[in-house]
C-alpha cells in the first residue's frame, strides 16, 4: 500500500510563505545554495506540537550550546509518495526555532513514530512568536550553507514548495491559513482482490465504489482506503456497530448496510439431491439400454426389407406370362372346367 507524506500539524497556520518576506532571499536571484521555507504558527495560541502523521528519524540536532537557531534535521523512515513527483522518496524536513528545553529532549537516530508528540513551536534564534520555521526536501544534503544573498540555508538537492511535500490528510489537518499555497488532498487507495463467482464458497459482492476497507470490523479501526467493487471470498463475519462485517482478506474487513453489499449464497448438496441423481442417472442408463435393444430390432427389419425388396426385382424381371385363347362362358353350366359366370378361363 502507497504511503503517502501527511502535513504533519493538526492547524495549518502558514504566516509567512516562501514567496514573503525575509524567506524571498533564501531562493530568489541566488546562485549557490537555497532552500524555500515557510512559517506554522499552528493555532496562534501557545504552543502546539509537530505531529507526523508518518515515522521520521532524527538525522541531526543543531544549535544547542551553538550560535546555530535551534534545529532538527528529519528523514522518512520510508519512501513516501509526494505531490511533486510520481515516485516515491524519501523526504526531508528541518523544523527551527524549538526552545532550549524542548530540543534537549530529542537525540541524533531517535524515531519519531507516527503521531509522536515532542517537539513544540518556540522563540528561538530571536523568533517575534512562537512558530516552526521548515522546509521540505529530496536528494542529497550539501549542509547549512551561506548563499549569495546572505541567509543560511539547509541546502538539499531539491528544496519544496509545503504543497509540493505534503498532502492534506483533512481528517487530520484543519486549514486555518494556507497563505496561498494549494494543497492536494490525500489520495484514497483502492484495495482487494475480487475474485470470480464460486456457489461452493461464502462468498459477498461489494456494489459501490466508496465503500471503506478498514483494519477490523469497527467503525473505529484504522481505514486502510476503499475496497474494489467486485465479488470476495469472505473469512468470517459478525455484527458490530450496526453493520455486518465481512473479512474479505487477510487484514481487511467490509461494513455493509444490506444495500452496499450483496450475500451471496453457498449452494450445499443435500443426502436427497444426491439419491435424486443417483435415481436419474440409473432411469439414463435404462433409456440407453432400450435405444440400443430398439437399434438392433430396427437394423433387423431393415435387413428384411432389403431381402424382401430383392424378392420383387427378382420377380418382376421375369419374363411375362401370355395367353394363345379365351373362353368367357355365357351362363352357369358343367364343363369339364367348372366356371363361374363372368369367370374367364385362360390356357396357354
Amino acid at each position: 500500500m502507497k504511503e503517502y507524506a501527511i502535513y504533519p500539524f493538526s492547524v495549518m497556520n502558514i504566516t509567512q510563505n516562501y514567496n514573503q518576506g525575509n524567506h524571498i532571499p533564501h531562493w530568489k536571484n541566488v546562485t549557490n545554495y537555497s532552500d524555500k521555507p515557510w512559517d506554522e504558527a499552528c493555532k496562534d495560541s501557545g504552543r502546539s506540537y509537530f505531529e507526523p502523521q508518518n515515522d521520521f528519524i532524527i538525522e541531526e540536532v543543531l544549535g544547542l550550546n551553538t550560535s546555530t537557531t535551534n534545529t532538527v534535521r528529519l528523514k522518512s523512515v520510508n519512501k513516501l509518495y509526494i505531490p511533486y513527483k510520481e515516485e516515491a522518496d524519501y523526504l526531508y524536513i528541518t523544523l527551527t526555532h524549538m526552545n532550549e528545553d524542548n530540543l534537549k529532549q530529542v537525540s541524533k537516530g531517535q524515531t519519531l513514530k507516527k503521531g509522536t508528540k515532542i517537539l513544540l513551536e518556540g522563540t528561538d534564534g530571536n523568533a517575534t512568536g512562537n512558530h516552526f520555521h521548515i522546509t521540505a526536501n529530496i536528494g542529497k544534503y550539501y549542509g547549512l550553507k551561506q548563499n549569495n544573498n546572505g541567509k543560511w540555508c539547509y541546502t538539499y538537492e531539491k528544496s519544496l514548495l509545503p504543497e509540493e511535500a505534503f498532502y492534506i490528510d483533512s481528517s487530520f489537518t484543519t486549514i486555518k491559513n494556507s497563505n496561498g499555497s494549494t494543497f492536494k488532498e490525500k489520495p484514497v487507495d483502492r484495495v482487494g482482490t475480487p475474485v470470480s463467482r464460486n456457489d461452493k464458497a461464502d462468498q459477498v459482492e461489494v456494489l459501490v465504489d466508496n465503500l471503506n476497507a478498514r483494519n477490523g470490523a469497527s467503525k473505529n479501526c484504522k481505514k486502510l482506503g476503499y475496497i474494489n467493487k467486485g465479488i470476495y471470498n469472505y473469512i468470517s463475519k459478525t455484527e458490530n456497530d450496526g453493520y455486518t462485517w465481512y473479512q474479505v482478506e487477510s487484514g481487511i474487513y467490509i461494513a455493509s448496510d444490506g444495500e452496499w453489499c450483496k450475500e451471496l449464497s453457498k449452494v450445499v448438496e443435500t443426502d436427497t439431491s444426491k439419491e435424486e441423481i443417483e435415481l436419474l442417472k440409473k432411469q439414463i442408463e435404462e433409456l440407453n439400454n432400450q435405444l440400443v435393444q430398439k437399434d438392433s430390432e430396427i437394423s433387423t427389419k431393415n435387413t428384411r426389407i432389403q431381402e424382401l425388396e430383392s424378392k420383387v426385382v427378382e420377380l418382376s424381371s421375369k419374363e411375362e406370362i401370355t395367353f394363345k385363347w379365351s373362353y368367357k362362358a355365357s351362363k352357369t353350366a358343367t364343363y369339364k372346367i367348372p366356371l363361374k359366370e363372368n369367370e374367364e378361363l385362360y390356357i396357354k
